[in-house]
């Protein structure tokens, strides 16, 4: 008993401590963090203004994005969701979300990742007790779920500026 807690709390540990390191390494190999976030956040605001106005000369453009301009928000962190079972962590599930704001977020949306992370937090553990992440994560309609109620919750507190929740990363390591 005493040795599957250690081991599920060594793993835990190992998964957080890998992203904080991971965290704390890229900020340091990109120098100054915020400086250069902020400019690369201008670069692909700007690319992303470019890339959309070629695309709305085509006529199957994204009707959302349309006479506005789309900017992306990446999470500093990942995601970790325990999966449980038997009244224990059988899994963990790793994430990583991108949002695709647009001219209606706030211009400080950055400033409230933390809220967003608790609104997801909330939402994939509910997610979890659902039995979401126990099926099969690579299944359309689970994607979809995940990805639709993500979005209603970034949709609240961003007042209606996100278009997308896009899933960039998704890995599962059972304990």
């Amino acid at each position: 008993m005493i040795k599957s807690v250690l081991k599920t709390a060594i793993l835990m540990i190992a998964v957080v401590g890998g992203g904080v390191g991971g965290s704390i390494y890229k900020d340091m190999s990109s120098g100054d963090a915020a400086a250069s976030g902020n400019e690369a956040h201008a670069k692909a605001d700007k690319k992303d203004s470019h890339s959309k106005d070629k695309k709305s000369d085509k006529k199957d453009g994204d009707s959302k994005s349309e006479g506005g301009e789309v900017r992306y928000q990446k999470f500093k962190r990942q995601f970790v969701i325990p999966v449980m079972g038997d009244k224990k962590i059988k899994s963990l599930v790793i994430m990583n979300f991108n949002l695709e704001l647009n001219e209606d977020a706030p211009s400080n949306s950055f400033s409230l990742e933390p809220k967003l992370r608790d609104a997801f937090m909330k939402d994939l553990l509910m997610l979890s007790n659902e039995g979401v992440f126990s099926d099969d994560l690579t299944s359309p309609e689970s994607y979809e779920e995940i990805r639709e109620t993500l979005l209603g919750s970034s949709r609240r507190i961003l007042n209606d500026g996100v278009n997308d929740v896009l899933i960039l990363d998704i890995a599962k390591r059972d304990a």
